[in-house]
């Protein structure tokens, strides 16, 4: 029966298929209630008089506990119409109050006036009880908010002054201000008078932050906003402490002596009452037995209805809640129960999936991140590596050159002095280098969009003395595509790549080819760029972009700028990657992502 509902019936159709259920077992109990006492109406006529001297107490007593309802409900929720409901039984129960039969002939006249005289008494605490609270509500609804934003302008035109340099005192002052409203309104919903102190508190540290400052137009108008702030605070507690000692003391009192009036009359309704009662008694109690026990037969049916209801939404609840404190403690391998209908055990479902997602994501950007910091120990190795290799040339050829000076070779030593320029200016050029590499990313990176003919077509003209003079052939063909970057690095790219071409040209004579072309899918624009060079091997073809990597270490260059390539690519959320030639040269794949396009 379960497994049927949950295949077939979604949870909330469940859910009202029991409330539907259960009315319909407590109609039938209505229905036989109603069989069973209509055959009593005859007994019922013998005190159809009692009813009659009952009823307007009756009603004063049903009136009384509905208009003290009222009262609360205004009281404590703030509803208006709750309140001009308290006037309206009010004045029904003044005028009903003291015109009964029934408490004529009772002679309850003096009861009748005490009751009126306190009832009077509780409307006139109410009265007040709503004004105070109206003051109370225009404090909390206008003052506050408009303290609250002021105090909070200043504080960001204070933030935008000072700058960064009191950033952290500022963003303080401010926690401080907006913690005055938090708990102001704790206070008022809770009436705990820690919150007061802790508003007062929160007044206090505001204020002494301000002292901080110098002071200026903006630290006076702070100061200002702040005693108008507490100003206000302290009055909407004064109301609302002037009003809960109305409605927990005088309106208390005032309820209680009317009820207590209202009780005593209710009192000699019964001592009249139970001599009816004896006479009816054996006639009820077998009408009662016949309806106790379809009761008891309608409920069992109800009870064992509800268990199964309650099966087919707390087992799969179970299970979820199981799924998701897996998915909680960062497991990524959690079971996701199926359920086929999309009510909302379907969506939790596909909440956990969710869920499931993003664990298996943040798995993977830890490991992510755990490479990236192996990475990085390798970058701190090979930079420390390859800025001191220059440093000991130098050393060691200066060791030289003041032996030979020490000679008198002068000619010779400044041959060894020309090597020792070399190596610097090399660890210049590595230096340089690494700059650019931090730089990217961080600065000069505004994106737009860029059409790649007019760009590598200006380049490739920028380019043409370079290329002549090397015999290296540039070409770019048409229809490339407009894609959203940053035009200055998509340039160093190409540069990187066509210098990376000049230096790894396989036959001088006859000279080198790069052919930049495009071809685009639903989600990227393709660019490859194809040499003629001396190819690259599979199993380099990623360590190339590692820092410092180079093929052939007898070709000049420092190993960083397919490096810095690699991470231009990155930032725009594309790749670059190696791949063989078509005649034994190698082309470097470039995608950039068609979902930046504007």
């Amino acid at each position: 029966m379960t497994n049927f509902l949950l295949r077939a019936i979604g949870l909330k159709k469940r859910i009202v298929f029991g409330y539907v259920i259960t009315g319909a077992m407590a109609f039938m109990i209505a229905l036989l209630s109603y069989g069973a006492f209509t055959r009593l109406s005859a007994d019922f006529r013998k005190i159809v008089l009692f009813s009659r001297r009952s009823a307007d107490n009756m009603v004063f007593a049903a009136q009384m506990a509905e208009m003290q309802r009222q009262a609360l409900i205004y009281i404590y929720e703030g509803h208006s119409s709750s309140g001009s409901q308290v006037g309206v039984i009010y004045q029904k129960m003044m005028q009903n109050i003291g015109g009964s039969e029934a408490i004529e002939q009772l002679g309850a006249k003096a009861v009748v006036t005490l009751a009126k005289k306190h009832l009077e008494a509780y409307y006139e605490a109410f009265q007040e009880v709503r004004r105070q609270r109206q003051l109370q509500a225009r404090l909390v609804k206008s003052e506050f908010r408009v303290h609250a934003t002021r105090g909070q302008q200043l504080i960001e035109e204070l933030i935008r002054e000072e700058g960064e340099t009191r950033l952290l005192e500022c963003t303080k002052m401010l926690n401080a201000l907006l913690q005055i409203e938090k708990n102001a309104y704790r206070y008022l919903d809770s009436f705990d008078g820690d919150f007061i102190k802790a508003a007062l508190f929160n007044i206090q540290e505001t204020r002494s932050l301000i002292g901080h400052f110098q002071q200026n137009h903006q630290t006076i108008e702070l100061n200002n906003v702040l005693n108008s702030y507490e100003s206000s605070f302290l009055e909407a507690v004064q109301r609302t402490r002037g009003y809960l000692y109305l409605t927990s003391v005088v309106m208390a009192a005032q309820a209680y002596e009317t009820m207590y009036q209202s009780k005593k009359l209710s009192a000699l309704m019964i001592s009249e009452s139970e001599r009816i009662q004896q006479q009816l008694f054996q006639h009820v109690s077998s009408r009662l037995r016949l309806l106790l026990f379809w009761t008891v037969f309608l409920l069992l049916f109800i009870a064992l209805f509800s268990y199964v209801i309650t099966k087919s939404i707390t087992i799969p609840l179970k299970r979820l809640t199981k799924t998701f404190k897996l998915l909680a403690s960062g497991s990524a391998d959690a079971e996701i129960p199926s359920y086929p209908l999309q009510d909302e055990l379907g969506d939790l479902t596909n909440a956990a999936a969710s869920f499931k997602e993003k664990n298996i994501a943040l798995r993977t950007s830890k490991q992510e991140l755990e490479r990236s910091n192996d990475e990085l120990e390798q970058f701190v190795y090979t930079v420390s590596h390859d800025l001191k290799s220059p440093i000991v040339t130098s050393m060691g050829f200066i060791g030289i050159i003041r032996k030979l000076a020490s000679q008198g070779k002068a000619e010779q030593a400044m041959g060894m002095l020309d090597k020792v320029v070399k190596a610097n200016e090399r660890m210049s050029q590595l230096i340089n280098d690494l700059l650019e590499l931090s730089r990217v990313g961080r600065i000069d990176m505004d994106k737009k969009q860029i059409d790649l003919n007019q760009l590598l077509g200006d380049f490739a003209h920028n380019q043409s003395e370079r290329l002549k003079a090397a015999k290296f052939t540039l070409t770019v063909e048409q229809d490339l595509p407009v894609i959203y970057a940053n035009e200055s690095r998509t340039l160093q790219v190409f540069e990187n790549i066509l210098s990376n071409g000049l230096k790894y040209v396989r036959n001088e004579k006859e000279g080198g080819r790069l052919r930049i072309s495009s071809f685009e899918d639903k989600q990227w624009h393709h660019i490859r760029c194809t040499d003629n060079g001396l190819g690259i091997p599979e199993e380099y073809r990623e360590k190339i972009f590692g820092l410092f990597y180079r093929l052939d270490v007898n070709i000049e260059g420092t190993g960083i700028g397919l490096a810095v390539a690699k991470k231009i690519m990155k930032f725009h959320n594309g790749d670059i990657r190696a791949e063989a030639g078509p005649n034994g040269g190698a082309v470097f794949h470039l995608t950039f992502p068609k979902m930046m396009d504007l």
